[in-house]
């Protein structure tokens, strides 16, 4: 048994239309799928993602094999055509740790670990760029965190940039968004955004962050340079049982 096989969890849930269908991925073969996606995603279209995803066709790295992967499914192709990547505060700290801790100081939130589920991965194939798609992505990930008895959802939200004065163009649009005090960290050294000058204006948000924005996720401080995957990042937070919460999934229909 394979290291992506042994440590896949007993849940099993689907979501389905007369077009799509959410499950978890359950296989090897289904990990590799998603990784195509990923890979067609983040490297041919946004032109940003690791550099060596140009020589295997897949986005991959190490945390693949120890998170869980939600998938959306074309019901007619067969397709993956959405996907997360989660893992809960636990399993994190008992293989590789938070992905975000590559680019973040997550010691303000280590009392809060067992409520944390982290996402990252996250993408659509532009020809399924729906709602529907991204409305069952989020219904897995809020029935995945009640299964998993996790709060608040951490992940990093990009803008597909290599510009520290985007970076802290975005960080100042983003200024009302700001999480708790308590709630807030900084990049890790040598990570973060510096320039003299910084361009004045709002600076238009990505889909997927102004989304998250709309469903009330906090900006937890300044962003991160991914020189790796070539995006700048906002360590962003969202609390499931917040109030507000609460309200926005229902007007979203992500309860």
């Amino acid at each position: 048994m394979d290291l992506f096989t042994s440590l896949r969890r007993t849940l099993s849930f689907e979501a389905q239309t007369s077009t799509y269908r959410l499950r978890m991925c359950s296989s090897p073969e289904e990990l590799k799928a998603i990784q195509r996606l990923r890979f067609v995603v983040f490297n041919l279209e946004l032109r940003e993602g690791l550099s060596a995803s140009y020589q295997t066709g897949l986005d991959q790295d190490p945390f693949d094999e120890v998170c869980e992967h939600l998938l959306v499914e074309h019901a007619a192709s067969r397709t993956v055509v959405g996907t997360y990547r989660m893992q809960t505060g636990e399993q994190a700290k008992a293989h590789q740790g938070y992905y975000c801790s590559g680019e973040f100081d997550l010691a303000p939130y280590e009392a809060l670990r067992a409520e944390f589920l982290e996402l990252g991965r996250a993408c659509i194939h532009p020809d399924h760029r729906n709602f529907s798609v991204l409305s069952m992505l989020w219904r897995g990930i809020v029935q995945y965190a009640h299964h998993t008895g996790t709060r608040y959802l951490l992940g990093c939200s990009s803008l597909t940039s290599q510009d520290p004065a985007v970076g802290l163009q975005g960080y100042r649009t983003l200024q009302p968004q700001l999480a708790p005090e308590h709630l807030r960290t900084l990049p890790l050294a040598g990570m973060a955004c510096q320039a003299r000058e910084v361009p004045n204006g709002a600076l238009p948000m990505p889909k997927l962050l102004s989304a998250y924005l709309a469903l009330g996720a906090w900006i937890c401080g300044p962003p991160a340079i991914d020189t790796q995957f070539k995006t700048i990042d906002f360590l962003t937070l969202m609390d499931l049982q917040s109030p507000e919460m609460a309200k926005r999934r229902k007007r979203f229909g992500i309860d």
